[in-house]
């Protein structure tokens, strides 16, 4: 089982992007929040993206290539 991490604004694009690139249903992966991110102050300066770590049963996703590069727990947009 891989577990991956993904970022986004918030919590909600960080797992949208994770389960685009990975091919997969929510219902297939279990999700763990690590940070909400923040907008920082006045939205412009220490803004923090939202991190999520998602795990997955590589042969339940459809993007096979992704399993087998070298982004074990390293894939970040």
């Amino acid at each position: 089982m891989s577990e991956i991490e993904f970022k986004g604004k918030n919590v909600m694009e960080a797992i949208t992007n994770g389960l685009t690139q990975l091919g997969c249903n929510k219902e297939d992966v279990k999700i763990k929040i690590v940070s909400e991110g923040s907008t920082g102050l006045f939205g412009l300066m220490g803004a923090k993206p939202a991190v999520v770590l998602i795990s997955v049963d590589d042969s339940k996703c459809g993007n096979k290539t992704f399993f087998s590069s070298d982004y074990k727990k390293s894939a970040k947009k």
